[in-house]
């Protein structure tokens, strides 16, 4: 009686189990526990009261159009439990079946090869070997697809992927009704034929998926680029008027200065001078683009409370154009300087910034403190901005500059002093050819 009635609901279990996989990762709604279990049960009871009212139809028509009806009623559990339309409600489905008819198919496959029928009512041996195929089945489709598909709670579905995708799930089903009852070499081909078309299925999603990541994190980098660019321009047209009013005021002081003498008055210049002195001091690393990205953080710095140190080597970075300079610098003292800030002790409000050369060869260090841990995942850090679709692309374009001009790039986390640690060669073009 017991494995009559499993006979019934297995194929439902099995999708259900299939359906709760790709659910995992993503968005549910409330009282998920209540909803999932409550479906299960209404599912279980369909499937039982289905399969006893209908035995699998001898026409072709008809047998295949009985499996797939499964996975339709499947479809208004899926909406109850997930906070997702109706296109993200078919992806998780189609995804599920082609989850549960590669496990099927693999273990029709296997049994067929170690010389033995499928019994009508299950054995322990039956059972036991259905279930570590399942488990290896699921497991692996939960680890490389359903995990990997699924961002920041949502699968992200291209609605004309669906139709392909269900159209190669029903070729499927076609395949598995006409060669189900095969037991020879090629019943075997046939159902592993089928174990991968449902592969392929999944695979080409998760390629068509981390094609788009890399599409996203692309344009987010050419964004990073972008505007770092038309900073530049900017603050380098900002820089030159302040230095143009500095110049012209020290002079008007000077001259003021030889006029009727006080001592209120010479301490009101000398004070009025020192404040201007701070928006005339530079250094000068034999480029303009540098002395600009260096004298505007400077600026911030010091109006923040932080102290800001630069080494030159006196060699020039000439070599690189004007917008990677401000988009590699510019975003490397941002990430110090946001770092710093954190900082409540002012002894270690320090940011320092060395260039050395070695041959034909520039290293540039940049080191500051930070109070956060830091996560790394290859081999940069993961940022630390709750909106991660918005921000993380800063170290990405910086190793991506870096790279345009056959440099590398290192990072490294040791006793709260973050080292980030660029090597340029002055030639690109010989040492990249």
């Amino acid at each position: 009686m017991i494995d009559h009635a499993w006979l019934q609901v297995s194929y439902m279990a099995q999708i259900i189990v299939a359906c709760l996989l790709f659910m995992i990762p993503v968005a549910k709604r409330r009282r998920f526990p209540a909803r999932f279990a409550s479906c299960t049960i209404v599912l279980l009871m369909i499937a039982y009261m289905f399969g006893a009212a209908v035995t699998v139809p001898d026409n072709l028509l008809l047998a295949i159009l009985y499996w797939p009806a499964f996975a339709v009623i499947c479809l208004p559990a899926v909406a109850l439990c997930l906070q997702a339309g109706l296109s993200e409600v078919l992806y998780c489905t189609i995804c599920a079946n082609a989850t549960q008819h590669a496990a099927n198919e693999c273990y029709l496959a296997l049994s067929i090869a170690l010389g033995r029928t499928t019994p009508d009512l299950p054995t322990l041996l039956n059972g036991l070997l259905t279930t570590v195929i399942y488990i290896a089945i699921y497991g692996a489709f939960f680890i490389m697809f359903a995990r990997k598909l699924a961002v920041h709670g949502h699968y992200r579905v291209n609605r004309n992927d669906l139709f392909p995708m269900a159209c190669i799930l029903l070729f499927v089903w076609v395949l598995g009704v006409l060669c189900h009852d095969d037991v020879s070499l090629h019943g075997v081909v046939y159902h592993i034929s089928d174990a991968l078309c449902c592969f392929y299925i999944m695979w080409a999603q998760r390629s068509n998926h981390d094609k788009a990541e890399l599409q996203r994190e692309l344009d987010g980098v050419r964004y990073t680029l972008l505007q770092q660019q038309k900073q530049y321009t900017v603050s380098q047209e900002t820089i030159d008027i302040i230095n143009r009013k500095c110049h012209d005021l020290k002079h008007q002081i000077r001259t003021l200065q030889t006029m009727q003498e006080s001592p209120e008055r010479d301490a009101y210049f000398a004070e009025a001078e020192r404040a201007i002195m701070i928006y005339d001091t530079r250094i000068d690393t034999g480029n303009k683009a540098l002395n600009t990205v260096l004298m505007e953080k400077g600026l911030y710095c010091q109006s923040h409370d932080i102290q800001l140190t630069c080494m030159p080597s006196g060699d020039s970075l000439d070599f690189m154009q004007v917008a990677d300079i401000y988009a590699l610098f510019g975003n490397a003292l941002d990430n110090a300087i946001n770092a710093t800030m954190e900082l409540n002790d002012p002894s270690k409000r320090v940011i320092n910034v060395r260039f050395s050369s070695q041959g034909n060869l520039m290293l540039i260090q940049i080191q500051n403190y930070h109070q956060r841990r830091l996560r790394f995942r290859n081999g940069l850090p993961i940022t630390t901005h709750q909106d991660a679709t918005r921000h993380g692309f800063g170290m990405k374009s910086m190793l991506h500059t870096v790279e345009q001009y056959g440099g590398t790039m290192q990072v490294d986390d040791t006793d709260s002093v973050f080292t980030l640690r660029i090597l340029l060669p002055k030639n690109p073009e010989s040492s990249t050819g």
